[in-house]
């Protein structure tokens, strides 16, 4: 593929082919948000050869069960388009061109598949200069379209919630690095280089835990739990709004990377069961709340914690290990909602490319709520885009509740 990012910025695939198309555009033509597909040329582009009520797609690879899914939606909606073309940002060979063609049995259809630089050449290679107002116009339809396809998936589909730190973190709890330097405080290890990575300094903490017998102190795991619960948790919106899609919502699974059990407080309406390790609960009506990285209720003793370098190893070396298996499981068979997550644990990612190999379309399937200030948008949304996940992004921590709970709206 040519290097078009010069031209183009850095924006995401819609905004990509948007530019090209708007700029292919004639007098008394436009370019609109499809509720279905991506765009819609109601009046055609006569510069490419499109004629009226032209729908267009934009797919970041090609796939048999992408083409499968299109031709369905395509079938489906009738005469409200009359030709849909498929824009795809991997090279489109000829060969896969006819293959997929003739595997999907898109012969009497009027679709056509295009590459992007099929797109850019067709178009006479336009000079593509960013108007500011055009792209907030493209990114608010785009946004609004991505939540509109996760308040569908919330109220029809197997949902499963991913939860972070960032969830037991509204509610007081101490963050996963704020834990690490509390218990080195404990240790009298506040000494420790502040360039040494938090997963190293775990490992040297779970060391000067252990005694002779290289096992583990109980009082291990009491400190931990004295820091997670050094107070009463702070009434958090964001919980109690989680609390309330689990209570009404059709959750298939949660996959809780925190260790303390403020979910399964603020969750009223079901029953619900922590699952940390291989067992299983005997109700199957409960919901499962799986806690991949371990589990320290406030009362009572829970598991062993995924905390230093040498548990983090472990859990790659173990192809069966069931934390994995429960995670892919719920990547493969549900649609996801990331919520609290940075999405950079390594560990996540490659699980999420594990899925998305699996060789079903994987794009547009799950969610991440991110905020904005945090991240390279455009960036972040190509490479989450790879992994099967559009972004949901919001500005500060506070509205996050009132964007979850939209969801769930009638």
């Amino acid at each position: 593929m040519q290097n078009l990012d010069k031209s183009l910025g850095a924006g995401t695939y819609e905004q990509k082919v948007y530019a090209v198309l708007k700029a292919c555009l004639s007098e008394g033509e436009s370019i609109e948000i499809h509720p279905q597909f991506d765009f819609y040329a109601p009046k055609g582009i006569k510069k490419l050869g499109w004629k009226e009520k032209t729908a267009i797609e934009v797919k970041y690879r090609l796939l048999y069960d992408t083409l499968s899914k299109i031709k369905s939606i395509y079938d489906n909606i009738g005469s409200s388009i009359d030709n849909l073309i498929v824009i795809s940002f991997e090279s489109v060979t000829s060969f896969s061109m006819q293959l997929l063609r003739t595997k999907q049995g898109l012969k009497g259809r009027d679709i056509e598949i295009l590459s992007y630089d099929d797109l850019y050449e067709k178009g006479g290679r336009p000079n593509l200069i960013e108007s500011k107002s055009e792209n907030a116009d493209i990114d608010r339809g785009i946004k609004d379209k991505i939540l509109a396809q996760a308040q569908k998936a919330i109220h029809k589909d197997r949902v499963s919630l991913f939860l972070g730190a960032g969830v037991s973190a509204s509610a007081g709890v101490v963050t996963w690095d704020k834990l690490i330097e509390q218990l080195c405080i404990k240790k009298d290890l506040s000494k420790l280089d502040s360039d040494i990575a938090d997963t190293i300094k775990g490992r040297y903490i779970i060391n000067q835990y252990r005694g002779l017998n290289k096992e583990l102190s109980e009082d291990f795991y009491e400190d931990i739990k004295s820091i997670l619960y050094s107070s009463s948790p702070k009434p958090s919106k964001l919980l109690e709004t989680i609390a309330e899609i689990v209570n009404i919502s059709n959750i298939e699974s949660i996959i809780s990377y925190n260790y303390d059990d403020l979910l399964e407080r603020a969750i009223t309406a079901k029953r619900c069961h922590a699952v940390y390790d291989k067992s299983r609960p005997t109700n199957g009506e409960e919901i499962q709340i799986y806690h991949v990285h371990g589990y320290l209720p406030n009362e009572g003793r829970g598991s062993e914690i995924i905390l230093g370098e040498k548990e983090y190893h472990k859990i790659y070396q173990e192809s069966y290990n069931w934390g994995n298996v429960e995670q892919l499981h719920a990547l493969c068979r549900s649609t996801c909602f990331f919520i609290g997550l940075s999405m950079k644990d390594p560990n996540l990612r490659r699980l999420l490319d594990i899925a998305a190999d699996g060789g079903n379309e994987r794009e547009a399937v799950h969610f991440a709520f991110l905020r904005e200030i945090e991240y390279n948008v455009p960036f972040t949304e190509e490479i989450l885009r790879s992994f099967g996940i559009s972004c949901i992004w919001y500005k500060q921590h506070k509205d996050l509740p009132k964007l979850l709970k939209s969801l769930i709206a009638d």
